[in-house]
C-alpha cells in the first residue's frame, strides 16, 4: 500500500479541528500547586521527663560581675514546651514528636497515662511510636492508643490478629492540608532494636525500614503529594542514610539517638556537645537535599524549623534551630563557689545575654500543662518521701567505658556494677550476675539515696531471673553483648557490667575476640579464678536479656533449648536494689568503688 500523502491545506483543517471545542473534549489538565511556607515544632527522646531539669551553662554574663560565667538554669519541661508552641504555633504550623516513652518515675508508676494527657493537650500533629513505646507490651499500648486523641503512626509496624495491638490506629502516615496544599508526614521506626530492646510480643511483624519509606514515598507520588516529610525513630546515622537511598523526601525529623544539633555554635559556647547542624544537609540519589532535624532529649528544648517549598516541591529556603526554654531565675556561683540566686544587676545582665541569644529563651510555664501534671505530681512525691540510705561517692552510669590500663581509674557504669551487686546478693543460688548498661537509666548520685532513685535508674517493668549456663556460653554472651553494644543498631546500651565476673574489653576486636582473661569470684572463699569453662553455672540478669534481647542471644537460646536451665524469681527489677540498701550495705551506706572487684580489669580500644 502506498503511504497517503498530506497536503498542507489539508493538515491545517485537522488542526483546527483538533482546536474546535465543540469536537474534541479538553485535554486534562494536571492538577496545580502552590509554593508554601511551613514551620514544624518538634520534640523527641522525652523518656517521660515533664518538669524542668537543673542544668549549668556557661553564658558568660558579664565579666565585670561578681559570680562565675556559668549559669544554673531551670531547663525545659513540657509546661515550658507548651508555652512555646502556644506562641509559636499558626495554620502553617504542625507539632510533631518523634517517640520514647519510659525513663522517670512518672512512667514507673503511671505507665504512659502522664505522656498521653499531656500531648493530648497539645495537639500533636502526629507521634512516631518509639521502641520504648513498647516495653510494657503489645498490649499495654494497645491501651495508652485508646486514650490518644492524637495520629500515633509508624509505617513499617504491622500487628497480626495475635496482638493487642491488631486494629488499633496505628497509621503508615498522615496527611495535613497547609494553604491548600497536602503536606504528608510518613513514620518508620527502627526494627531491630525494637525486637531486642523492648517488650514486643512475636504477633507483631516489622517492614525493612527504607523499603517501606520508599514504598510510601511513591504510593504518595502517584497521589501528586510533592511535599514529604518523615517522622522518624531511626537515629541520626540512620536518618542520614535513609536520605542518601530514598528519592522524594524533603525533611526527616528525627528521634531515638537523643543528638544535639546546631548552626548557630550558641550551643557549643554554653557547653552543651553538638553532634552535627540544625537542619543536617544529605542528598538523595537524585542530588536533591533532604534536611534532617532533631531536638536532643529529655523536653530540655523545642526544635524549631522554618521551610519555604516552591510549587514543584523543592525546598527554597530552610531555617531553624533547637531552642532551649529555661525560666527567669537563674542561680550564680559566690566566691565560695555555692550556688546562690543571682541579683539585680546580675539577673539582668544573664537576661541581657539571653535576648542576645536565638537557641535559648526565657518562658512561663503554661498552667494547663502544671494543672495535668499537678495531681500525678502529688502521688509521685509521696512516694518519693522514703529514703534508702546514702552513697558516698558519684557511681556513673556512662555505657561504653574508655580506654584505661589494669591497675588504673576505671571508667564505665559503675551504677551498673551496683544493680548487678544487688542482683547476685538478692538471688543467693547465683554465682554471678550480668546487666546490660541500658538497663540502668541514671547515676546513683553522691547523697541521700531514696526510693525514687531507685526507681529512676531502674524504671523497667522487667524482672530478675537466673538462667544455668556453662563458663563457654557465659564467655559467649559477654563477647555477643559486646559486640551488639558496637554493631550498626549502635545500641550501646548492651554492654556488659557483671558482678563476680571480670574480664578485660577490646573494643572493635573481631567476633568473640573483645571479652579477654575471663575470671570468676567463688562466693563462698570471694577468690578469684580463671573461669571453667566446662562448668555449670548459675547466671542472675533481669528478664529482659535472659529473653536475648539487647543482642544476649545465647541467653534465649539456652532458655529454649533447655527450659529446666531457666527460673522465674518474679522479682520486680528494683527491688533487689531497695533490698540492698536496706540490707546488705552497712549502715546502709554505698562505698566508693572497689576497683579490684570491679568487673572491667582494662578496656583496649583498636583501630
Amino acid at each position: 500500500m502506498k503511504p497517503v500523502l498530506w497536503s498542507l491545506p489539508i493538515l491545517a483543517g485537522m488542526l483546527a479541528a483538533c482546536n474546535d471545542d465543540d469536537n474534541v473534549a479538553p485535554v486534562p489538565q494536571p492538577p496545580s500547586h502552590q509554593a508554601i511556607s511551613l514551620n514544624i515544632l518538634h520534640t523527641n527522646d522525652h523518656h517521660s521527663y515533664f518538669e524542668s531539669q537543673t542544668m549549668d551553662l556557661a553564658l558568660d554574663y558579664d565579666a565585670q560581675t561578681q559570680g562565675s560565667e556559668k549559669v544554673r538554669v531551670q531547663l525545659g519541661g513540657f509546661s515550658r514546651i507548651a508555652s512555646a508552641i502556644e506562641e509559636y504555633r499558626d495554620p502553617n504550623t504542625l507539632v510533631l514528636n518523634s517517640g520514647e516513652l519510659n525513663g522517670t518515675l512518672y512512667f514507673s508508676l503511671f505507665k504512659g497515662e502522664v505522656d498521653i494527657q499531656v500531648f493530648n493537650y497539645l495537639g500533636l500533629d502526629a507521634y512516631q511510636l518509639g521502641n520504648h513505646e513498647f516495653d510494657e507490651g503489645d498490649a499495654h499500648l494497645a491501651d495508652l492508643i485508646d486514650m490518644a486523641n492524637f495520629p500515633i503512626i509508624a509505617g513499617n509496624v504491622h500487628p497480626t490478629a495475635q496482638s493487642p495491638l491488631y486494629g488499633k490506629p496505628i497509621l503508615p502516615r498522615v496527611i495535613k492540608e497547609i494553604d491548600g496544599e497536602k503536606v504528608a508526614i510518613i513514620g518508620v521506626l527502627k526494627v531491630e532494636k525494637t525486637r531486642e530492646s523492648s517488650m514486643v510480643s512475636e504477633f507483631v511483624s516489622f517492614t525493612d525500614e527504607v523499603e517501606s519509606v520508599k514504598a510510601q514515598v511513591n504510593e504518595l507520588q502517584a497521589e501528586d503529594i510533592n511535599k514529604i516529610i518523615v517522622l522518624s525513630h531511626l537515629g541520626y546515622e540512620f536518618d542520614k542514610q535513609l536520605a542518601s537511598q530514598v528519592n522524594g523526601i524533603d525533611i526527616i525529623i528525627g528521634g531515638d539517638t537523643h543528638d544535639v544539633l546546631d548552626s548557630t555554635g550558641e550551643l557549643a559556647q554554653m557547653g552543651i556537645a553538638v553532634d552535627g547542624e540544625y537542619p543536617t544537609k544529605v542528598n538523595n540519589p537524585e542530588g536533591k537535599p533532604v534536611y534532617i532535624a532533631q531536638a536532643w532529649e529529655y523536653a530540655k528544648g523545642l526544635g524549631r524549623l522554618n521551610i519555604k517549598f516552591d510549587a514543584q516541591g523543592n525546598v527554597e529556603d530552610i531555617q531553624g534551630n533547637l531552642e532551649l526554654l529555661v525560666a527567669d531565675q537563674f542561680q550564680v556561683q559566690d566566691a565560695e563557689n555555692k550556688w546562690v540566686a543571682a541579683n539585680d544587676v546580675q539577673q539582668q545582665a544573664i537576661n541581657q545575654r539571653i535576648t542576645a541569644m536565638t537557641s535559648i529563651r526565657t518562658i512561663a510555664a503554661d498552667t494547663a500543662v502544671d494543672a495535668i501534671l499537678a495531681p500525678y505530681k502529688q502521688e509521685l512525691e509521696s512516694f518519693k518521701q522514703s529514703q534508702l540510705g546514702h552513697v558516698e561517692q558519684t557511681m556513673p552510669f556512662t555505657r561504653i567505658p574508655t580506654a584505661f590500663a589494669a591497675g588504673e581509674q576505671p571508667s564505665g557504669s559503675f551504677a551498673a556494677q551496683v544493680v548487678a551487686d544487688a542482683f547476685l546478693h538478692y538471688l543467693p543460688k547465683a554465682d554471678v550476675a550480668i546487666q546490660n548498661a541500658g538497663g540502668v537509666r541514671a547515676e546513683l548520685h553522691q547523697g541521700p539515696f531514696t526510693v525514687a532513685d531507685a526507681y529512676q535508674i531502674l524504671p523497667f517493668s522487667n524482672t530478675v531471673v537466673t538462667l544455668d549456663l556453662t563458663g563457654a556460653e557465659i564467655l559467649q554472651v559477654l563477647n555477643e553483648a559486646l559486640e551488639y553494644a558496637q554493631g550498626i543498631s549502635a545500641s550501646t546500651g548492651a554492654f556488659p557490667y557483671s558482678s563476680h565476673l571480670r574480664y578485660d574489653v577490646v573494643l572493635n576486636a573481631a567476633a568473640q575476640q573483645g571479652i579477654k582473661n575471663l575470671e570468676i569470684k567463688d562466693r563462698t572463699t570471694g577468690q578469684w579464678q580463671p573461669i571453667d569453662l566446662q562448668a555449670i553455672y548459675s547466671v542472675a540478669t533481669n528478664s529482659f536479656t535472659a529473653l536475648g534481647k539487647d543482642g544476649y542471644l545465647t541467653f534465649g537460646q539456652v532458655r529454649e533449648a533447655r527450659p529446666d536451665a531457666f527460673e522465674q524469681s518474679d522479682v520486680v527489677y528494683a527491688v533487689p536494689l531497695l533490698e540492698y540498701f536496706k540490707e546488705v550495705l552497712p549502715n546502709q551506706s554505698l562505698p566508693a568503688l572497689d576497683w579490684t572487684q570491679y568487673c572491667l580489669k582494662s578496656v583496649v580500644v583498636t583501630e
